[in-house]
């Protein structure tokens, strides 16, 4: 057989079984017919027709057809019966008397409630989800279309007279930017004429009549949302609201008008005219004065909230605000980000997210978002309300994202070079200046003016983090901003110190206060991102108990739980709800109280259920806490260990300084061997102290440590100064006992001068600490065994020997006040003891 004729034979093939389908199908729509409207002897006279096999297959069918055929009709008939309803709607929505329309939204919303509940369960059926033939699932979509349409002819309808009702009381008011020197001038000229009356006519008590009507509609548009919405305002009721809560269409209507204004204001992006991108502050001051004037305006429409018992998650001052801020984020999606990103300069950038920032903080501290910013201040951000913030839309595109980032990590570079490169930068910080004249080493801290300077730039950006909602970006901020910033810094550190270190001596005088100065530094950062690094963890902590407690709540209070939700959502009877005009009265009363417009939504976010505990926010905070952990735990380890090192470098220099300058005095044997009565005759040879007291080769280096440490006193914070004499004299300490105690000969009077030396040198270091002595234990301890009394010396001297060594050995060296030498050592030591003839 040719290929020809292959795909003839495929093709008549595919035409057969293409045929035999479409037979199949109206045979099933048949009997579907006369299942449903003939009854059994259809469902008879269809089985017994066609092979075995199709009488199987139709049987099966029909059993699981019959239930969804009957939701389906159900369904059908519930829509047909909103549609009726919502009919004379198109006609209400003109008439003056809003009662009739309002009427009729209050059961057209309980009827789309009812066509919701059998879409769901017809969606819900078994059958559907597998078998369902494809007209009869057309059929169900068609029902979900019809179902929406009669939805929109009733808000489209409520809208129009909301419309119509918001001009009848003055609204919207116009849009007069803050004056700004001449380009204030056009702006408010322009807006002046664009409202309808002036400020001092909307909603007044004399329109009582049209307020109460708006009231009215706004109740039967929020009820239709209801039970458009039932399950997402559900869940904003059970966690007290926030950002992801629904947006009122209440507030929508009321702000609509206000941003189409702004958006014809400010929309076009020309030099000089309000909407020149070069002057955000323009329209986000704009925006944040019409919130809050108006905001007490409409302080009345709450009483809609109340009546549909949603005023623990809702106030219509908020969702004012939020619409608002809708409007802003529109401008910036269609206008000017765009416009932004075609001028391509990193400032323009920074202007804006600057900008933005200020006026989401204005927001907050006004109350304007339902919480006063102290509140939320408090709170290692984003928080609920601040995820639908205006900066949210830079995460919209990636190409706004990566240019603010990068503009970002720019900026903070350049200030990082400004500060470190800076002489300036190395004087003594603001910390410093509150000392009041005590020095370094006193001092917990001791930072230069670049270590806080560097410090407040790192908390400066770790701020804005709060207004990043997505996870991704926050995590690309923190790395090339926050990470970068701190990497530039130590990489700066770390050269100037090798710097130092090139030169092999950095106790000279310039090369000490560099390295003191940079050790500083790095102690400063390190303890202040360590206090960062803490209080992210303990909001991880804290946040982790507030899940696991709210889910415990839940699971003991679930049943309850439901049942009152139930009882929350279910709709009342539109009589049961009617706002009259007492209802305005008491509103018009209380929009008159001087702290009455913000007063109610910050004590609704206080008394809020779940709170900050809300299982999506926790999640949220504590993935925002979690990266600021993994960006700081790096730095914080390099710092550390750079200021460790050099610390130790520090005592190491003070320890090889002070054996250069007392290099004589370990190869001066004659000094520890000598008798008592050649003293004078040393003392003479410049070997001893004029005063016959510390060795005269000692006396250089012990001049020399000393000068150092006062060095290092006045440039070292107490931490880092203590790590550092600590090391030297551990150095020293060390070098004398293996070169000096374990390797000379010492007469009873060498022991002597050795005792007075160590004294000598010991009490360089008493001026730093009440206990110079711990630090030089092993050379104690031979300085104590050297100078023992004879009979002390020989009952030692056989404890300790190893050809004798007693048992005790070690309690015996106890009782002589040698406690860190052990037996071994303490022989090593009695063995270079110089006994009388």
């Amino acid at each position: 057989m040719s290929a020809a004729e292959r795909r003839a034979a495929i093709s008549e093939q595919i035409q057969q079984y293409q045929h035999h389908q479409q037979h199949l199908l109206h045979e099933i729509q048949a009997t579907l017919h006369n299942a449903t409207q003939g009854g059994q002897q259809g469902f008879h006279r269809a089985v017994h027709t066609g092979s075995v096999e199709e009488q199987i297959g139709t049987l099966t069918l029909l059993s699981k057809t019959r239930e969804y055929v009957a939701r389906l009709k159900a369904a059908a008939e519930a829509v047909k019966q909103l549609e009726r309803q919502v009919h004379p709607a198109s006609h209400l929505q003109d008439q003056a008397v809003v009662e009739p329309l309002v009427e009729l939204s209050f059961a057209a919303a309980q009827g789309y409630a009812s066509c919701k509940a059998e879409l769901a369960g017809l969606a819900a059926s078994s059958f559907s989800q597998d078998a369902a033939p494809q007209q009869l699932r057309c059929m169900e979509q068609q029902l979900v279309q019809r179902l929406q349409a009669a939805h929109d002819v009733v808000h489209s309808a409520l809208s129009s007279q909301i419309h119509r009702c918001l001009t009848q009381c003055g609204w919207p008011p116009p849009v007069v930017p803050p004056k700004a020197g001449s380009a204030g001038t056009a702006p408010a000229a322009a807006a002046g004429t664009s409202g309808s009356s002036s400020s001092g006519e909307l909603f007044s008590p004399a329109q009582a009549a049209e307020t109460n009507q708006l009231q009215r509609l706004m109740l039967a548009l929020t009820r239709l949302q209801l039970v458009s919405q039932q399950e997402q305002i559900a869940a904003a009721v059970q966690s007290g609201g926030g950002g992801d809560a629904p947006l009122l269409w209440a507030a929508a209507e009321l702000a609509a008008p206000l941003n189409a204004q702004l958006a014809e204001l400010f929309g076009a992006s020309k030099r000089g005219s309000p909407g020149d991108v070069n002057n955000p502050d323009l329209l986000l001051g704009t925006v944040h004065r019409l919130a809050l004037e108006n905001g007490r305006r409409i302080d009345f429409l709450q009483a809609v909230v109340q009546a549909l018992e949603l005023h623990g998650a809702y106030h219509i001052g908020v969702e004012f605000t939020r619409a608002l801020r809708d409007g802003v984020k529109q401008l910036l999606r269609t206008y000017k980000l765009p416009e932004v990103a075609a001028a391509g300069t990193r400032e323009l950038w920074l202007a804006w997210i600057d900008a933005l920032i200020a006026f989401e903080g204005s927001l907050g501290r006004s109350g304007l978002l339902g919480c006063y910013w102290e509140v939320a201040d408090a709170r290692d951000l984003p928080v609920l309300l601040l995820r639908g913030s205006t900066l949210s839309v830079f995460g919209e595109d990636p190409a706004w994202l990566d240019a603010w980032l990068e503009a970002e990590a720019a900026a903070a570079a350049k200030q990082v070079e400004a500060i470190l490169y800076s002489e300036a930068g190395w004087g003594p910080g603001q910390t410093l200046l509150l000392e009041d004249g005590r020095p370094a080493w006193h001092a917990d801290l001791w930072p230069p003016k670049a270590a806080e300077e560097l410090v407040s730039l790192v908390e400066s950006l770790l701020d804005k983090l709060r207004f990043i909602p997505q996870p991704e970006a926050q995590e690309r901020y923190l790395a090339g901003a926050v990470g970068a910033v701190l990497q530039q810094a130590h990489g700066r550190i770390s050269r100037m110190l090798h710097q130092a270190d090139l030169f092999k001596d950095f106790t000279s005088e310039t090369s000490l206060l560099r390295v003191c100065m940079c050790v500083c530094f790095c102690h400063y950062v390190e303890q202040q991102l360590q206090e960062l690094h803490d209080d992210a963890q303990v909001m991880v902590t804290r946040i982790l108990d507030s899940q696991q407690q709210q889910q415990q709540y839940q699971e003991n209070n679930i049943q309850h739980a439901g049942q009152d939700q139930q009882q929350q959502h279910a709709l009342p009877n539109g009589n049961d709800h009617r706002l009259n005009n007492s209802s305005w009265q008491a509103a018009g009363q209380q929009q008159q109280q001087p702290n009455g417009p913000m007063a109610a939504p910050v004590a609704a976010a206080a008394a809020a259920p779940g709170g900050s505990g809300q299982q999506q926010e926790g999640e949220q905070l504590s993935q925002a806490a979690a990266a600021k952990l993994r960006v700081l735990a790096k730095p914080i380890g390099e710092f550390s260990t750079c200021r460790r090192e050099w610390v130790l470098k520090l005592g190491k220099a003070a320890a090889l300084g002070f054996m250069q300058h007392a290099a004589g005095y370990t190869s001066r044997g004659a000094l520890f061997k000598a008798s008592s009565e050649s003293l004078p005759a040393l003392a003479a040879e410049g070997q001893l102290w004029s005063s016959g007291v510390v060795s005269g080769d000692l006396q250089p280096g012990l001049a020399w440590l000393a000068g150092l440490l006062e060095k290092m006193s006045g440039h070292l914070d107490k931490g880092c100064f203590r790590q550092a004499w600590s090391a030297a004299a551990a150095a020293i300490n060390r070098e004398l006992f293996n070169n000096v105690a374990c390797e000379a000969l010492f007469s009873d009077a060498g022991a002597l001068q050795l005792m007075i030396d160590a004294h000598a040198l010991v009490s360089v270091f008493g001026r730093y600490t009440p206990r110079p002595q711990a630090h030089f234990r092993e050379l104690r301890d031979a300085v104590a065994l050297l100078n023992l009394q004879q009979q002390q010396a020989d009952f030692v001297k056989q404890a300790v020997a190893a050809a004798s060594r007693a048992p005790n050995a070690a309690e015996v060296l106890k009782s002589v006040g040698v406690y860190h030498l052990d037996p071994e050592l303490a022989d090593t030591v009695m063995s270079l003891r110089m006994y009388k003839p």
